[in-house]
């Protein structure tokens, strides 16, 4: 028995030795979800100015909610509620001007330039109908300028469970966009090395700013490098990982600002009557906008839907139907709910 109790006290001590399992989803951000990725994004200490630290959360805020960011995140479901963000990035869509400044005389860290041309009201990051524009016409220029990754040491497979989780969420953000050049200032040497396995070039290394500016170059985990890549230098090399989202297809359907409103409503899983509650419309205006989408559809891709029934039973079963197989079809075609202004 003395035998038996200490080999499960072994076992325990063992188990207590293993890293805990990891249970990964990838989905896009929300403002909820703002205060746990500005807590990753500060352990990071990069070397903001005061001002331009301060003003991140409201900046962030206000470019989330009126659809001039994109926050895309990995959490982990095995931890508590307030601690399952693992991982996450920002992204607008930026000026010409700017890229153009940003790989060659800016200074470092592109997230404080945001935030000192937010402060100064200069900001360069497209508005929705700038991007819906821009979208329909020459494409857009992605840039990534925040991010946050969960302290600690994880095992490597574990690590690239993660960083592989990041890039779905990276592409369920995205996808379904005209890129025409991405960009980022990844920070440290480990973000380098990954930025470039995936495909991007490096542009800078901010060493010449440095020297120029008589400032001492952070040390390694801090330093910044700038990388690009554009859509003709990604189809040079179509086995990179980051290649795929110069990929297009135009949208098919044209729904309308508020018929998409409503079909990203139905995706994360709302009943009509949660829709109506969400968007602060009424159910008649709701059931209004599916007949005109289901009728859209119907117009380009007759196939695609189930024809309608009348009335009865078999009416209510098949237009759960229809709702089941035009949201399968959304999932795989994300070009239909981006902004597009032909």
């Amino acid at each position: 028995m003395e035998k038996l109790n200490l080999l499960k006290q072994v076992a325990r001590d063992r188990r207590s030795e293993l890293p805990h399992e990891i249970n990964l989803m990838a989905r896009k951000g929300r403002v909820r979800d703002l205060a746990d990725c500005y807590a990753l994004h500060e352990s990071l200490r990069l070397p903001y100015a005061e001002t331009s630290r301060r003003i991140l959360p409201e900046m962030w805020r206000t470019l989330l909610s009126n659809g001039r960011m994109q926050l895309f995140l990995v959490e982990d479901r095995t931890k508590s509620l307030g601690s399952r963000i693992v991982s996450f990035s920002a992204t607008v869509f930026v000026t010409d001007k700017f890229v153009s400044e940003a790989q060659s005389t800016l200074p470092p860290y592109l997230g404080e330039q945001v935030a000192r041309r937010y402060l100064t009201n200069r900001l360069p990051v497209l508005s929705r109908q700038q991007v819906a524009h821009a979208n329909a016409h020459d494409g857009l220029n992605v840039m990534m300028c925040f991010g946050g990754f969960a302290q600690g040491v994880l095992p490597l497979e574990q690590l690239l469970a993660v960083r592989e989780k990041q890039g779905e969420a990276f592409q369920l953000a995205l996808s379904g966009y005209r890129v025409k050049q991405f960009l980022t200032d990844p920070v440290g040497k480990d973000a380098l090395h990954c930025m470039l396995d995936a495909g991007a070039s490096l542009r800078r290394d901010y060493s010449n700013y440095f020297r120029k500016h008589r400032v001492t170059s952070p040390k390694s985990s801090q330093r910044p490098c700038l990388v690009a890549l554009t859509k003709d230098e990604a189809f040079a090399h179509p086995g990179s990982h980051l290649a795929g989202f110069f990929v297009y297809t135009p949208p098919r359907f044209r729904f309308s600002w508020s018929e998409q409103r409503l079909l990203r409503h139905a995706l994360i899983g709302e009943t009509c009557e949660e829709e109506a509650a969400s968007m602060s419309i009424s159910p008649w205006t709701v059931k209004k906008r599916w007949h005109a989408i289901y009728e859209r559809v119907a117009d380009v891709d007759r196939e695609l839907l189930p024809p309608s029934i009348a009335d009865g039973l078999h009416a209510r079963s098949r237009g759960a139907e229809r709702r089941r197989r035009l949201l399968n079809y959304l999932r795989q075609h994300p070009e239909e709910l981006r902004p597009f202004d032909p």
